[in-house]
Order: C-alpha cells, then structure tokens, then sequence
C-alpha cells in the first residue's frame, strides 16, 4: 500500500497554531480543521479497506472491479501461519481463476462489452461477485481536515488497528508532525455494540432473504408533513392554526399543497417525509449503498455474517444461466469455512479479509423523501447494477405506498421525458412510462 499525489497545505496553518497553543482543547482544533482541504490516493489497500472508509462519508473515486489483477500481487493478505498463507492462497486463486473463467470474452474487443461479447454470457459485474474483500483497489480521497478525527477513530478501533496499520502509518508519515500527534493523542469514544445489537436486534430479524426490503419506521402521515413544511414558510399563521382551520380536511388539504409546491420544482419539502428501511443485500451491493454517501445507516457487525453461515450468497442469474453454479457454490462454502478457521485462531478480525463479494448483510438505513427520489431516478434506470436495480424496485413499490405525490419523481428521467443515457439507453421508455409513470 501506498499514498500519492497527497495535497494538504492548509493543515499548516494549523500546524503553526498548534505550536504556538499547545493547550487547545478538541473542540477548537476540530472548528480550525473544516475548512481546510486534503486530497490523496490510496493505491493497493484491499476492498475491506475501502469499504470501511467509504463508511465515512466523503468524497470518494474507486477503481472499478473489471480492472483486478488475477496474479499474486492482486491481493492483501494479513499474517498467517504458513499452512494457513497456503490455504488462503490456494482459496484466492481458486476464486481468481473461477472469476476469469466466468468472465471470458468471446473474442478480442475494444470498449465496454455488452453481455453477448462473454463467452458464457456472465459480464465481469457478475463474475465480480465470487471475488474477496482482500483484493487490491485504489481510491481517490477529498475531503476535509476534520474528517481526520474520524478516520484516526476507525484506524485506532481496537478490533481494526492491525487491519489499517498500513494507512494509518503511512497517513502519519504526509500529515504536519503536530497535525498527527494531536490526533494521536485524542481520546476516542467508541459504541457498546452489544447494547446496539440488543436495540436493533427485532428489526435486523425481519429483514430475510426471502423479504430483504422492509419499511421500518415512517411518520404517520408524511404528506401532511410536507404540506406543513410548506405553509411555515408561506403562511403568517404557525403551523398549529394552519391545521386547526382545516380540521378534518387536513390531509387532502396539505396533499394539495404538496402536490403543487413540488410541481414548482420546490423539492425541498419533501425532506420533512423520512422514513427508515431495513435492507439487506451482497456485499457489492453494499459498497454502492455506502458511497451514496446520504442515508445514515446501521450496519449490523462483521460478526453477524461469520455467526450465521447459512446466510444464502447472492448468486447473478447469469452465473446459473452460464453453468457455474456448482463451482461458485463449492467455492463459497470452503471461504465460509476458512473464515471460521481464521476467527477461531487469530484475533484482529483477519477473517474479514475472505468475506466474498457475494456475502449478505443487513443494514437499517434512514433516509427524507428528496434523498430517495434522486437515490432511486438513478437505480430504478435499466441500466443500472441488476441487484441495485431490484432493491430499489422494491423500495419504491413500498414508498409510493405512504404517497405517489411524494415519490412520483423518484424513477429514471425517461418515465416523464426523455432518457438521459444517450446511445447507452436501453430503448424501453415505453416499457418504463407505462410501469412507472402516475398521473399528476
């Protein structure tokens, strides 16, 4: 692992207010480091890596999975016994290998291929899927000084020092010398995570793979929200007195407001609806869920996959249409049993490194109205990642449940003008107005 093209010049203006008070509490120095801007890449960590920084929240660019390298130098892997190295090895080129063979092209060609350029039909998309979290990525960070305190938190966590030892060193070694100690000296909180399971616990039960999309928790009437947050900023009467004129009227009233302030292109309203979802999905999956960077999530601990193995894999259509299902089955089962094996004799959570891509895991995630409508006009699209594509069908089929006037826009830009996607559309708007379209 390395870092590059570093770029942090404004911390040294608070490096030199660090030497000059040496005494600054916390609060001060984290108000000092938001304005200040840092970039670099981090080239070679592996996918667990990535996903926990991705887990953060800020701006971040990651090489995309088509471009593993399926050679020895394409994976990390932690300190392991030598019969232990050996397994993991063997199992890492097993799913290299299974990956290439899954993936192949018919022949030779130039640009993006489509799903008939594969031999067996399955696209890299989909071969992806059987690949571990300890192969190589690089990510491109921006971001702000005082996201620093949240990356120490995460690289210091007792269960994670040893996994992040190579970023946190190499971050101390760029960052301003009083920049780094001050961070190194701070005392990080972390959560009880056995009184988060016990709070979570009933919800993260009625999330299945059989029902991997459930509405949790809503208000009761959102649209009634909405069309309040849009009176208290139009009327001069308080919200209170708004609702007692209506009386009885009051939800086909403020669905009216609703439905027209947001015709006015005022989608700011929508924010007062929120709602909480309880999902679950692979791994690859939630990657893209954690780089949205919007919703504020739960994710249930590592532990919970590794404690119940007979949590099916996400298997792509394509990989049982091609004729590999058998081998990626026997494939993911050896992993499992080498995750038990790594938990079971060494600590630091090593295990984490042989999680597959194709592993499921549970998140209860919180997000407004606005949010999911922008989330979901990009994911509902035909062309967008199939298993991205179906939780966020299902997602919308239970929130235009609560309101169709809130969520109407939350489908691609084809469903009420034209697509958006140039030559790469899928030529199927007709298709998509007659399923998603709801009359104003």
């Amino acid at each position: 692992m390395q870092i590059t093209n570093y770029e942090g010049n404004d911390l040294l203006q608070v490096e030199l207010f660090l030497q000059q008070h040496a005494s600054t509490d916390s609060a001060t120095v984290r108000e000092l480091l938001k304005t200040c801007n840092l970039s670099f890449v981090l080239e070679g960590i592996n996918r667990w890596q990535s996903t926990m920084i991705c887990e953060l929240k800020e701006s971040y660019v990651q090489q995309s999975q088509r471009y593993v390298t399926l050679h020895a130098d394409g994976y990390t892997l932690p300190d392991l016994k030598e019969a232990d190295r050996q397994k993991a090895e063997e199992l890492i080129g097993r799913a290299f290998a299974l990956y290439e063979e899954m993936s192949q092209l018919k022949e030779e060609f130039k640009g993006r291929p489509k799903k008939e350029h594969y031999l067996h039909g399955i696209p890299v998309e989909d071969a992806r899927y059987i690949l571990p979290l300890a192969v190589k990525t690089n990510l491109s960070v921006a971001m702000t000084g005082d996201k620093l305190l949240e990356w120490f938190r995460m690289m210091k966590r007792p269960l994670d020092q040893q996994m992040f030892a190579d970023v946190h060193a190499g971050l101390l070694a760029l960052l301003p010398e009083k920049v780094g100690q001050w961070l190194e000296s701070q005392e990080y909180i972390y959560e009880n995570t056995g009184l988060l399971n016990q709070f979570y616990q009933d919800e993260l039960d009625r999330i299945t793979p059989t029902k991997p999309v459930v509405l949790l928790r809503t208000f009761a009437q959102p649209e009634l929200k909405a069309g309040l947050g849009a009176l208290t900023s139009t009327k001069a009467e308080p919200p209170s007195v708004v609702l007692q004129q209506w009386g009885e009227d009051a939800a086909e009233k403020a669905k009216g407001v609703t439905s027209r302030v947001l015709g006015y292109g005022h989608a700011s309203i929508a924010e007062q609806c929120r709602t909480t979802f309880g999902m679950m999905f692979s791994l690859v999956t939630y990657h893209q869920q954690v780089r949205h960077r919007l919703p504020s999530t739960f994710r249930e601990p590592w532990l919970n996959i590794l404690l119940e193995p007979e949590r099916p894999p996400v298997i792509p259509q394509s990989v049982i249409d091609g004729g590999f299902e058998q081998p990626y089955r026997r494939l993911v089962q050896d992993m499992q049993r080498f995750q038990q094996r790594i938990a079971g004799h060494y600590t630091g959570g090593l295990w984490r490194y042989f999680l597959l891509n194709c592993q499921q895991v549970k998140v209860i995630t919180s997000t407004n109205a606005r949010m999911d409508c922008g989330m979901l006009q990009e994911r509902i699209c035909n062309n967008a990642q199939w298993e991205i594509n179906r939780i966020a069908v299902a997602k919308l089929e239970e929130l235009r449940k609560l309101s169709d006037i809130l969520y109407q826009n939350a489908v691609p830009s084809c469903v009420y003008g034209a697509c958006k996607e140039g030559k790469m559309t899928c030529g199927r708007a007709d298709e998509m107005r007659v399923k998603y379209r709801r009359n104003s």
